[in-house]
């Protein structure tokens, strides 16, 4: 199950991430599923969350929000460039996450 939800958000973090191939309403809902799928695997892995990851999902979340606020307040250019900003911070923010993450799980079966 557990592998299910991460390849299943790594699918849906790889489509929303490549908004200038697949075009924006799949990026929106890419990134819709993408947030849910968060929330599940933050429900998931509960036990073994802490502050930092948490911050991770706060920083998903706010993405998200400002991607929501750009589309309503698209005659501020503003909202639109914290939304790419935060959306920045988020895919280097989810590298790091998946490199310590992988990097346990080689050490474990080593």
């Amino acid at each position: 199950m557990k592998k299910v939800l991460n390849a299943a958000l790594l699918i849906c973090f790889l489509i929303t991430i490549l908004v200038p191939l697949t075009g924006v309403h799949i990026h929106k809902l890419a990134s819709t599923l993408f947030l849910l799928l968060s929330i599940v695997h933050t429900v998931v892995y509960r036990r073994k969350l802490g502050v930092k990851r948490y911050l991770l999902l706060a920083l998903v979340i706010t993405s998200f929000a400002t991607g929501i606020a750009g589309m309503i307040l698209d005659q501020y250019p503003l909202v639109l460039i914290l939304h790419r900003l935060l959306s920045i911070a988020v895919v280097f923010f989810m590298a790091i996450h998946i490199f310590v993450y992988h990097k346990r799980l080689r050490s474990k079966s080593v």
